[in-house]
């Protein structure tokens, strides 16, 4: 308990909104002055000029001790090394405060009012009884704020550790990529190739669309889209007459943010794994946009050989942490194998 306040003492550093907090407390006190009127309707003396008088004084000093130990004495004496030394100020300013009360309280009793008696035991008592009260709810006040607190600055820490997270992996995506898009158009180069001047621009569209539009947590999805369909046409020059794609794309993005560059691994791998030289190949995308949910589906040949590799490659890897990270709990990633066919079909909220 006392760990968790001292945190709270360092949560306060947090930066909180002043009128919130003092707009709050002003309705509380508020709310407390006004109760004998509100609650205690057919009370006859709840009008009169000692009992009115008498109420002010002792809310006024209840706010008085409610706030020296919620602004200042726990504040400023509790720490994780002093416990002991927390106690014993706590109470040396518990009981001075009470004896201020009980002198305040017995001028006003035997000289505003005129008073012959004082029971100094029962008030003695009383005050402490409620003091102990009073300051057992200043406690529970900081108690209540160290929750809301610590809460706000676990999220903070979480999502700048989520946005860091999401930066590496993106990072690790995109040399990956570049490096196998590199290799192709090396090739078109190496070969002399009329389509290596277009690869090149395609390639420079889509370096510009990674480094300029995805540094955010989203991008639209319909932009997202436009870059698998250049991907894939980069890919696709390449490819011999009897490599076949397919790219479809269904529904209407528009108004739609997906996380950037989360579906090109898929496709990725289906070009490093499923292009076989030695036979016919054929590559299926397929993208379908329907009631805000966004079903992805890329189906390639089935190599017995490489499926574990493909399974723990970096860029699925890093694409299953990513989907975690953004979209827990609003997405499904199945990996199905469909007689010589490898599947990847996911499903996403957005």
């Amino acid at each position: 308990m006392i760990s968790f306040f001292c945190l709270y003492l360092r949560g306060m550093q947090i930066k909180q909104p002043k009128r919130v907090y003092i707009g709050v407390h002003i309705l509380f006190w508020v709310f407390i002055a006004l109760v004998p009127y509100f609650l205690i309707p057919d009370n006859p003396n709840r009008f009169t000029t000692e009992t009115i008088f008498n109420w002010i004084k002792g809310l006024l000093l209840s706010a008085g001790i409610f706030y020296l130990f919620y602004g200042y004495v726990i504040r400023r004496f509790l720490k994780p090394d002093s416990i002991i030394r927390f106690f014993l100020i706590s109470l040396v300013f518990f009981f001075s405060y009470c004896g201020v009360q009980i002198a305040i309280d017995y001028l006003s009793y035997t000289f505003i009012f005129k008073h012959t008696e004082y029971n100094f035991p029962s008030k003695i008592f009383t005050r402490i009884f409620a003091n102990t009260f009073i300051v057992g709810i200043a406690l529970l006040v900081l108690l209540i704020e160290n929750w809301f607190l610590t809460q706000k600055y676990h999220q903070e820490v979480e999502r700048e550790k989520l946005e860091s997270e999401l930066k590496m992996l993106r990072f690790q995506v995109n040399p990956h990529f570049l490096f196998n898009t590199l290799n192709n158009i090396y090739t078109l180069v190496y070969k002399k190739s009329d389509e290596a001047p277009e690869a090149v621009l395609k390639l420079s569209a889509l370096m510009r669309y990674m480094l300029y539009e995805t540094d955010g947590n989203s991008v639209s999805l319909a932009k997202e889209i436009d870059y698998l369909r250049n991907f894939v046409e980069l890919q696709q020059l390449r490819l011999v007459s009897s490599q076949k794609v397919t790219f479809k794309v269904e529904g209407d993005a528009d108004g739609y943010m997906i996380a950037p560059l989360l579906l090109v691994p898929f496709i990725e791998n289906a070009f490093k794994y499923g292009i076989r030289a030695s036979k016919e190949t054929l590559i299926e995308i397929s993208v379908l946009i329907k009631d805000g949910v966004l079903t992805f589906s890329c189906i390639n040949d089935y190599r017995s050989d490489i499926t574990s590799e493909v399974d723990s490659g970096i860029g699925l890897v890093n694409v299953k942490k990513r989907l975690e990270l953004i979209y827990n709990g609003r997405y499904k990633l199945d990996f199905d194998t469909r007689a010589d066919k490898y599947c990847v079909n996911l499903v996403i909220s957005l």
